[in-house]
C-alpha cells in the first residue's frame, strides 16, 4: 500500500504537468477555459482504464486507482476547513439572506431531481414498458442518487435497492454518478463560456475589472499569469527562523480540520447513545466537510478572541485551498469507475437526459431567479456542480470564473450546506424517507408530495427574492 500511495502521488503530479502542457498548447482547451486539472484527470482516466485491461499490470492500476479514489473525500474537507478561516467574523451575518436563498435553491434543485425522476418512471418508463413491473419506483431516485449524491450515496442506496430485491440499483447508481462527473464538467465548462460572454459574472469596477479581463484573456491564451505585474501569492506572519511561514498556515488549517474531526466524533458518540442502529447507519454518512467548516470558524474565532487573528494569512489559506482543489480534481476524474449497465441502458438514458436538462434549469432559471443578484452565476455554478456530481466539481467551475474566491459564493454555499446535506442529496430523506414513502404510499402519492414540497419552496423563494 505505501508503494501504491507513492505511485498515486507521482501519477497525480505527472497528470497535472501533462494537463498544464496540453492546456497551454491546445487551442480548443484554451478557448473553453478548461483547467489543467480537468485535462490531466481525463488523461489519467484513459490511462488507468487502459492499464486495467492489461493483465500483467491490472493489479497495479487497481491499487493506484483505489488510492486516488479516496482523496476527494478528504481534500474537500481541507477546502471547507479553510473557507471560514480567511473570512471576516461578520461575513455570515452579512450574507444571512443570501444563505437562506441558497438553502431554498438547493432544496428546489435536489427535490426537483427526485420529482422529475419519479414522474418520468410513473408517466414514461413504465407506461412504455421500458421498466418491468417488479422494478421498484425508487428507480426514479437514480438522478438524485448519482447526481446530487455521488458515488458515496450510490453505495448507500445500493443497500436500499438490495433490500428491495433490485441488486442492479447499486451498479446503476455508480453509473449515474460517473456520468454526472463527466457531464457536469463538460457541460459546466460550456455554461461558463456562455456566462462569460453573456455578462453573467459578478461585476468588478474600474481598473480592477479591466485588469481582470486582460488577465483572464492572457491566462486563456498562454496558461500563465501576466509577467508585467507578478503578484505575491502569500505573506509571512511568523519568522522564518522559527518555522516556515507557509507551514504555519498549513498548521492552522490542520487545526481547523482536527477540530472538525473531533466535532464529528463527538456528534457520532452522542447520537449513538439515543439513535437506533438503523438511524446510525444514516447518521454515519454525514460528511466530514460540514464539521470541518465549523472547525474553521471555531479556530478563527478563538484566535480573534486571543488577539491572534492577524496570524491567519488569507492569501496563504487560499493557496492551501487551491492545492487541495487541484489534486482533488485530478484524482476524482482519473479514478472514475466507468460501468455500462446493458440491461437497464434504455431507461437509464431517459433518466440521464431528464436529469441533465433539470440541472440546466436549476442554474439558468431557478438560480438566476432567486440567488443573490450580485453573484448568482458564481453561486449557481457551485450548485450546478453539486447537482450533477460533487461539491468539489462545483468548486472547480467556480474557480474558472472566480479564481481567488473574491465573491461570497463559496462562503454562502458552505453556510447553507447544513440546511440540505443531512437531509437530501445523500441525506436521511434520500436513503430512508423517499424509499419508505414509495413503499408505503406508492409512487404516485410520493411524486405528489414532492410536487407539493416544491410548491412551498417556490412560495418561500418568492418572499425571499426581493430581500
Amino acid at each position: 500500500m505505501p508503494d501504491a500511495f507513492m505511485h498515486a502521488i507521482l501519477l497525480a503530479c505527472g497528470l497535472l504537468l501533462i494537463g498544464f502542457a496540453l492546456r497551454a498548447g491546445v487551442g480548443l482547451l484554451r478557448v473553453l477555459y478548461v483547467p489543467a486539472a480537468v485535462v490531466g484527470g481525463v488523461v489519467g482516466l484513459g490511462l488507468i482504464q487502459g492499464l486495467l485491461r492489461v493483465d500483467a499490470i491490472a493489479g497495479f492500476a487497481t491499487e493506484v486507482s483505489g488510492v486516488l479514489s479516496k482523496w476527494p473525500g478528504f481534500l474537500i474537507s481541507v477546502v471547507f476547513a479553510g473557507l471560514l478561516l480567511e473570512r471576516s467574523s461578520k461575513s455570515l451575518a452579512d450574507t444571512a439572506v443570501g444563505t437562506a436563498k441558497q438553502g431554498v435553491v438547493a432544496w428546489l434543485i435536489i427535490l426537483g431531481q427526485v420529482t422529475v425522476g419519479l414522474l418520468t418512471v410513473l408517466l414514461v418508463l413504465k407506461p412504455l414498458g421500458l421498466l418491468d413491473a417488479d422494478v421498484p419506483g425508487s428507480f426514479g431516485q437514480l438522478i438524485e442518487t448519482g447526481f446530487a449524491g455521488g458515488h458515496g450515496t450510490a453505495a448507500a442506496m445500493g443497500e436500499v435497492f438490495a433490500s428491495l430485491d433490485f441488486t442492479a440499483g447499486r451498479d446503476l447508481g455508480f453509473f449515474f454518478a460517473t456520468y454526472g462527473l463527466i457531464y457536469g464538467t463538460l457541460s459546466g465548462i460550456v455554461l461558463v463560456n456562455i456566462g462569460v460572454r453573456a455578462g453573467w459574472l459578478a461585476q468588478r469596477s474600474g481598473e480592477t475589472a479591466d485588469l481582470q479581463t486582460a488577465d483572464l484573456q492572457t491566462a486563456a491564451d498562454t496558461g500563465l499569469e501576466p509577467r508585467r505585474a507578478p503578484k505575491p501569492v502569500a505573506f509571512g506572519r511568523v519568522g522564518g527562523q522559527v518555522i516556515d511561514p507557509f507551514v504555519f498556515q498549513v498548521l492552522i488549517v490542520g487545526a481547523a480540520l482536527g477540530v472538525g474531526y473531533g466535532l464529528q466524533q463527538l456528534f457520532l458518540a452522542a447520537t449513538g447513545l439515543v439513535a437506533t442502529e438503523r438511524a446510525m447507519g444514516f447518521i454515519d454518512n454525514i460528511p466530514l466537510f460540514l464539521f470541518a467548516l465549523v472547525g474553521g470558524w471555531i479556530v478563527r474565532e478563538v484566535l480573534h478572541a486571543m488577539k491572534l487573528g492577524d496570524l491567519i494569512d488569507p492569501p496563504s489559506v487560499q493557496r492551501i485551498i487551491g492545492f487541495a482543489m487541484e489534486f482533488l480534481i485530478v484524482a476524482a476524474i482519473a479514478s472514475l469507475r466507468v460501468e455500462a449497465i446493458a440491461t437497464y441502458f434504455a431507461p437509464a438514458v431517459v433518466l440521464l437526459i431528464v436529469g441533465s436538462l433539470w440541472a440546466i434549469v436549476g442554474l439558468v432559471v431557478i438560480g438566476r431567479w432567486l440567488l443573490p443578484r450580485d453573484y448568482w452565476f458564481e453561486l449557481g455554478l457551485i450548485n450546478y456542480g453539486m447537482s450533477t456530481a460533487t461539491t468539489a466539481q462545483g468548486m472547480l467551475l467556480l474557480r474558472i470564473v472566480d479564481r481567488d474566491l473574491d465573491t461570497p459564493a463559496a462562503e454562502t454555499y458552505a453556510a447553507a450546506a447544513p440546511l440540505t446535506a443531512p437531509f437530501i442529496g445523500g441525506g436521511i430523506l434520500t436513503v430512508a424517507g423517499f424509499p419508505a414513502l414509495i413503499a408505503y404510499v406508492g409512487l404516485a402519492a410520493t411524486a405528489g408530495i414532492c410536487l407539493a414540497g416544491m410548491a412551498m419552496l417556490l412560495v418561500m423563494g418568492y418572499f425571499l427574492r426581493n430581500r
